[in-house]
C-alpha cells in the first residue's frame, strides 16, 4: 500500500522519454516521406497537364490539316469503290450533314414593319462589306428524262435498303449492268431450282442458321471474296459458304450457265403476283429481321475486282431493264424506287440518291430525286441522308 519507490519512478520517466523521441522521429520520417509523395503527385499533375496540351496542340493541328485537306479536295473526284464518306459529311464539304443542321434553318418573314424596324436601329451610320456585285455565272442545263418507276410490292417487303448519304464532290459512275446472257439465265430458272432458293428466312430459323447470313457491315468483304466462295446447302438452301472474320457465312442463290462460263447470282426466290420470281441481290440479317438487298454483283474488267450494284428489273419507257437503285418505304408504308449509285466507303457499302445523265462528251452523276411536282414528274437535284433512321432530301 506504500506505491512504488523511488527507483521504480524513475524508471517510468526514463521510459516515459524513450517512448516520445520514438513518437518525435516517427512523425519526423512520415511527414518526410509525406513531402516526398506530395512532390511526386505535384510533378505527375504537372507532367498530366503537359500532355493534355501537347494532346490538344496535336488535335488542333490536326484539325487545321483536314480543313486544309478538305479544301483541297473540294474538286476532287470520287469513285463508287473509293468513296470518302468523312469528307462528304464534314463542314467544310455540306452544313446540312453535320447533326445541327435543323438549327440552323430559319422560318422567313411573313411581316415587315419598318417603323418598329427604325426604332430598334441603333446607329444611324452603317458601312457595307459589299462593295461589288458577283457576276453571273454560265452554266449549261443538262437535258434530263425521267420517270417513276412501279415495283413490285412483294418484293419491296423482303427488301432491306443501304444507308442514303450526301455526296457533294463529282463522283464518277459505275455504268456497267449485267450481261444480257446472265438475266437471261435467271428467266429461265425452273421451278424446281427457284425452290431451292425460296423460304430462305423460314428455312433457316427452322435450323437455327439465320446467324450465318452476312450482316450490312461485312457485306464489303462478302463482295470482295465472292470468287473464294465454296459451293454449298445449307438447311436445303443452295448457295455458297465464305470465311469473313473468322466466321462461316452463307449467302444464298443459283449458280447459272451463261457463255462466258458457269457463275453464281447470289439472291432468293419472291412469291409475285406473276408467279415465283428470282431476284438477285445480297441476303442480310439485320436488328429488324433477314431481308434482301436487291442488285448485282459485277466483275470491274479492269482491275479484276468484284463490286455490287443495287437495282431491280423494272419496266421502263424502253422496256424491262435494269435500273441502279432501291426501294425505300415512305410514312404512308408505301414504297418507292430511288434511282442511285452504291458506293464503297470506309464505312462500307452505302447508298448515294442521284441520276446519271449523258451528255455529248460524258456521263454526269447529279445527286437528287425524281419526284411528282405540280408540274408533272421531275428530276429534282438535292441531297439525301439518313439521321435516326429517317430519310430526308
Amino acid at each position: 500500500g506504500e506505491g512504488p519507490n523511488a527507483e521504480v519512478l524513475k524508471q517510468r520517466e526514463m521510459e516515459e522519454l524513450e517512448e516520445k523521441k520514438k513518437k518525435r522521429k516517427r512523425a519526423a520520417g512520415l511527414s518526410s516521406m509525406k513531402k516526398i509523395f506530395e512532390s511526386k503527385e505535384k510533378l505527375a499533375e504537372v507532367q498530366e497537364i503537359e500532355e493534355e496540351k501537347m494532346r490538344q496542340d496535336r488535335l488542333a493541328k490536326k484539325a487545321k490539316l483536314e480543313e486544309i485537306k478538305h479544301e483541297k479536295h473540294d474538286i476532287k473526284s470520287f469513285s463508287c469503290n473509293n468513296f470518302d464518306l468523312n469528307h462528304m459529311r464534314s463542314k467544310s464539304s455540306i452544313v446540312m450533314c453535320s447533326g445541327d443542321w435543323k438549327d440552323q434553318m430559319h422560318p422567313l418573314l411573313e411581316t415587315w414593319d419598318w417603323e418598329l424596324f427604325e426604332k430598334e436601329i441603333k446607329e444611324d451610320n452603317f458601312t457595307p462589306k459589299v462593295t461589288k456585285l458577283p457576276s453571273p455565272i454560265k452554266l449549261t442545263p443538262y437535258h434530263c428524262e425521267t420517270e417513276i418507276y412501279e415495283v413490285d410490292r412483294n418484293i419491296s417487303d423482303v427488301s432491306v435498303a443501304l444507308e442514303n448519304v450526301p455526296c457533294v464532290n463529282p463522283l464518277k459512275p459505275i455504268r456497267s449492268k449485267p450481261s444480257e446472257a446472265v438475266m437471261t439465265a435467271i428467266a429461265e430458272l425452273s421451278d424446281e431450282r427457284l425452290t431451292e432458293t425460296s423460304n430462305i428466312t423460314e428455312k433457316l430459323l427452322e435450323c437455327d442458321k439465320i446467324d450465318m447470313l452476312p450482316t450490312i457491315k461485312n457485306l464489303a468483304e462478302v463482295v470482295k471474296n465472292i470468287k473464294k466462295g465454296k459451293r454449298e446447302r445449307i438447311a436445303k438452301i443452295s448457295g455458297l459458304t465464305l470465311d469473313i472474320d473468322r466466321a462461316k457465312k452463307f449467302i444464298p442463290g443459283q449458280h447459272v450457265n451463261t457463255p462466258q462460263g458457269p457463275i453464281f447470282i447470289p439472291g432468293q426466290t419472291v412469291d409475285t403476283p406473276a408467279g415465283p420470281m428470282f431476284v438477285p441481290g445480297l441476303s442480310v440479317n439485320t436488328p429488324a429481321g433477314p431481308g434482301l438487298i436487291p442488285g448485282h454483283i459485277l466483275n470491274n474488267e479492269n482491275t479484276n475486282e468484284s463490286f455490287f450494284l443495287a437495282g431491280q428489273v423494272l419496266q421502263t419507257i424502253n422496256g424491262n431493264e435494269f435500273v441502279c437503285g432501291q426501294t425505300i418505304q415512305q410514312k404512308d408504308e408505301s414504297y418507292r424506287f430511288i434511282e442511285g449509285q452504291t458506293v464503297l466507303s470506309e464505312e462500307g457499302l452505302k447508298f448515294v440518291p442521284g441520276k446519271v445523265i449523258s451528255n455529248e462528251t460524258e456521263d454526269v452523276f447529279v445527286p437528287g430525286q425524281t419526284l411528282m411536282t405540280p408540274d408533272g414528274v421531275q428530276f429534282v437535284p438535292g441531297q439525301t441522308l439518313t439521321e435516326n433512321g429517317n430519310i430526308f432530301f
